[in-house]
């Protein structure tokens, strides 16, 4: 079997459960009409540098599901009897935007019920331990505004609170820490708080030499990437060094230039042709900081971030890899009961 062919079936291998359901299943014509948007000679090394990148990036169903089930009998928390913690356990249900919480306290929720028989409150007004589920904490900011209106609102005056995610990006787990200790501060409240994730990647820019996320090391000899930066108030902080990363979700130096590179020039290509994009959905994606764009490449089988690139998620007159639900979609489906 050719090269091209191959990697193409891991891709569609992968991402076979992405938004299973509510989009046409993903098949050979559907990875190659996205690979046709990047020059023909480069086609090859982004298909074999994305696959390997999702790899260690993309989270199934099937993979959440059983970190959630992990979840359950959890020795940093439980104790001897589970059922008797989670009859007096809480989930939250306090995100503000989107539906990726709801969701997972469904799913959680669920296997609860089926591996113990009980029920899982949401929103309990008083509970000692409660759960905010999310499958990512990227700036950090949404987690920080629906967190700071449940402290000073139903939040009772004593709680443990968790805060469990699949993927924490270094940054905002600071972001979160430094700016949620002086909330519960003013609040008055005891609220302790703790962290339960899969993976963490790094993306500060103090430590930009060894970042997990995408974070070129030069700008490439393109128009529409020369024209994006001389607009930005000031200069790109580029990466120094060949890491692969901490994580080495990257295949090699080499790979992780090339795949910067062209996602770099593809985003920077969307925001000339997809003029209504707002300022802060960046070539690398979506960051309030004046900045190539935040970089992540983590994808689940609910939704692509809009953190990613451009190049992975963007529609027409783009063509996506990974076609992606908004927060208004979120917001509709929620007030029709979907």
């Amino acid at each position: 079997m050719p090269e091209r062919q191959r990697l193409v079936a891991e891709l569609l291998a992968i991402m076979l459960d992405y938004k299973q359901g509510s989009i046409n299943e993903p098949d050979e014509a559907h990875v190659e009409r996205w690979l046709a948007q990047f020059d023909e000679d480069v086609q090859l090394d982004v298909l074999r540098e994305t696959v390997h990148i999702l790899k260690e990036t993309y989270f199934s169903k099937s993979e959440i599901e059983e970190t959630f089930s992990g979840l359950i009998y959890d020795d940093d928390f439980i104790g001897d009897d589970a059922t008797g913690f989670w009859s007096e356990a809480s989930l939250l249900d306090i995100q503000q935007g989107g539906n990726s919480q709801r969701d997972l306290v469904d799913m959680f929720s669920r296997l609860v019920e089926e591996e113990l028989g009980e029920e899982v409150e949401v929103n309990s007004d008083d509970s000692s331990c409660y759960f905010y589920l999310d499958d990512a904490v990227f700036s950090g900011n949404r987690l920080l505004t629906d967190l700071t209106s449940w402290i000073n609102g139903p939040a009772p005056q004593n709680a443990q609170l968790y805060i469990v995610a699949i993927a924490l990006h270094s940054y905002g787990k600071y972001n979160v820490g430094r700016r949620l200790d002086q909330v519960i501060r003013a609040s008055g409240k005891n609220i302790n708080y703790f962290w339960k994730y899969v993976i963490e990647f790094e993306d500060r820019l103090y430590h930009n030499s060894i970042t997990d996320v995408l974070r070129p090391k030069s700008a490439p000899d393109d128009d529409d990437v020369t024209a994006y930066i001389a607009d930005m108030a000031h200069p790109p902080a580029f990466r120094a060094g060949n890491s692969r990363g901490g994580h080495a979700i990257f295949s090699s130096a080499a790979g992780r230039d090339l795949i910067e590179q062209q996602f770099l020039i593809a985003g920077a290509k969307i925001r000339t042709i997809c003029p209504n994009l707002p300022a802060r959905h960046r070539p690398l994606g979506y960051n309030t900081l004046d900045m190539l764009g935040f970089g992540s490449m983590f994808v689940t089988y609910r939704n692509c971030p809009n953190n990613a690139p451009l190049a992975l998620w963007v529609g027409d007159p783009w063509y996506p890899l990974f076609p992606r639900s908004t927060n208004a979609d979120a917001a509709f489906n929620r007030q029709w009961g979907r």
